[in-house]
C-alpha cells in the first residue's frame, strides 16, 4: 500500500465514496483538540475510547499525530505492525469492542520521524478513514495534533458530524491557545461537545492534599464563558503516568482518576442523541445519607448512595464520601462524577444552579429513607419534586452553597 496522496481525481473521488460509506456507518465521530502541546490531550482520547468500548461500545480510535503519535504507546502497542491485506489496513484489535490505528504501526523503526508536508498528511489521514477495515461502530474518537494546522482541519472538512472535545490545562498561557482551539471550532461549524481541564491540581501521594500548581478553575470558568460545556477536571496523578508508560489505561487503575474520567464519558454520552447499548434508560442518580437513610442537609451529609441504574434495575450501588463542604465544592463533585438525578430533602438555589447548569436533574422533597426504597420510588414516578424541604433553610442557613 502506497502512502502517497499525489491520487488522480478519479482515485480522489473514489476514496472520499469509501470514506463517507464508512462514515455513514459511524452513529458519533469526536476528535479530542488541544490548542498547546502537553496537556494529555493523547492520554484523554485514548482513555475516552477505552473507557467507551469498556461500556459496551464498539469504538475505533485513530491517532491522527503524525509527527508525534502517543495512542500505540499508551496502549502498549508500540512494537506491533499494522497488518495491510488486500491493501486495505487493519486497525489493531486492542479488545473486541475496540480497533486502533496509529502511524506508529507503518514505521520501520519506533523511534523513526516523518518528516512531511501537509498534502502527505492529508494523504495518510484519508488513508486511515477510507482504506482500513474498521467495520460499522458506534464511535470513532479521532486523537488529533495540538493546534489548528492540517490534521485537526482535515479532519473537520472530511469527517462529517464530527464534533470536538477540547482539553486544557488551568493556567493561563494553555488557555489563551484553547480560545484559538474554540475559534477553530466556530469557522470551521465544528459543534464542541464541551471542554475538559486536565491536570487541575496534584493530589500528594504523602497527605492526600491537592496543591493547584498550575492554578484550577480556569478551564471551567472558560466554558462558562464561550457558553460551551464543561466535562469536569482531572486531576495531576502519578499512577495516571505510571499506568500511561506501561502501555495500561487508566480503566486498570481503581483512584479518584478513575471516577473523574468515568464522568466525564458519562457527561459526553448523556450529550449525544441517537444512544445505544441501553444509554437512553440508563441513569446514575446519587443521594445524600446520614445513618443509611436520606440525609435531611445535603450540604452535611456523611456520604452518598450512588446508584447506577439500566432498564429499570440497578445494576451499580457505590457508597462514597463526599469532599469537605465549602460553596460549591459537592454540587459539583456530584456531577463529576457523572451523575444525571440527585434525589434530595431540601437544597439551596446556589447548588440546584450549579448541578441543572452541569445537566444534572434535581429532585428535591425525598422522605428519610433508605436509598434502595426512593430510587424504586423514583422509577415509578411515584417521587414528585415539592421543591425545598431543608429545614436548614427555616433557620436561615442556605444548604444549596455546598
Amino acid at each position: 500500500m502506497s502512502c502517497n496522496s499525489t491520487t488522480t481525481d478519479h482515485d480522489f473521488e473514489a476514496q472520499s465514496q469509501k470514506i463517507n460509506n464508512f462514515l455513514q456507518n459511524v452513529d458519533h465521530k469526536i476528535v479530542v483538540m488541544s490548542g498547546k502541546g502537553g496537556v494529555g490531550k493523547s492520554t484523554i482520547a485514548t482513555n475516552l475510547a477505552v473507557f467507551l468500548s469498556s461500556q459496551g461500545y464498539k469504538v475505533g480510535l485513530l491517532d491522527v499525530d503524525v509527527h508525534g503519535p502517543s495512542v500505540a504507546g499508551l496502549l502498549g502497542l508500540t512494537d506491533l505492525k499494522l497488518n495491510i491485506i488486500n491493501n486495505r489496513i487493519q486497525p489493531y484489535s486492542y479488545t473486541d469492542n475496540l480497533k486502533v490505528i496509529s502511524i506508529q504501526g507503518l514505521l520501520n523503526q519506533p523511534d523513526e520521524p516523518l518528516i512531511w508536508r501537509g498534502p502527505m498528511k492529508i494523504g495518510i489521514i484519508r488513508q486511515f478513514l477510507g482504506d482500513a477495515d474498521w467495520g460499522p461502530l458506534d464511535f470513532l474518537i479521532i486523537d488529533s495534533p495540538p493546534g489548528t494546522g492540517d490534521e485537526p482541519l482535515t479532519v473537520a472538512q472530511t469527517v462529517t458530524d464530527c464534533q470536538a472535545v477540547i482539553v486544557t490545562t488551568p493556567q493561563e498561557i494553555s488557555l489563551a491557545d484553547v480560545r484559538k482551539s474554540i475559534q477553530f471550532c466556530q469557522k470551521v461549524n465544528m459543534p464542541i461537545l464541551g471542554l475538559i481541564e486536565n491536570m487541575s491540581g496534584f493530589v500528594c501521594p504523602s497527605c492526600n492534599s491537592l496543591h493547584a500548581i498550575f492554578k484550577s478553575g480556569g478551564g471551567e470558568q472558560l466554558a462558562t464563558a464561550a457558553k460551551i460545556p464543561f466535562l469536569g477536571r482531572l486531576p495531576i496523578d502519578p499512577s495516571v503516568v505510571t499506568a500511561g508508560d506501561a502501555g495500561q489505561s487508566i480503566d486498570s487503575l481503581n483512584n479518584p482518576s478513575k471516577e473523574k474520567l468515568q464522568g466525564i464519558v458519562d457527561q459526553i454520552i448523556n450529550q449525544l442523541p441517537n444512544k445505544k447499548k441501553g444509554a437512553d434508560s440508563t441513569m446514575k442518580i446519587a443521594i445524600p445519607l446520614a445513618g443509611g437513610k436520606l440525609a435531611t442537609h445535603f450540604g452535611h451529609c456523611q456520604e452518598f448512595a450512588i446508584m447506577t441504574i439500566d432498564n429499570g434495575n440497578v445494576i451499580k450501588h457505590e457508597t462514597l464520601t463526599p469532599p469537605p463542604h465549602a460553596p460549591g465544592v459537592i454540587p459539583n463533585w456530584v456531577a463529576d462524577l457523572g451523575c444525571t438525578d440527585i434525589l434530595v430533602g431540601g437544597m439551596g438555589e446556589a447548588a440546584q444552579v450549579i448541578l441543572k447548569e452541569r445537566g444534572v436533574k434535581v429532585s428535591c422533597g425525598a422522605p428519610a429513607d433508605t436509598p434502595e426504597n426512593l430510587v424504586a420510588l423514583y422509577l415509578r414516578g411515584e417521587l414528585v419534586d415539592s421543591g425545598n424541604a431543608c429545614d436548614h433553610d427555616a433557620h436561615g442557613h442556605d444548604c444549596g452553597s455546598h
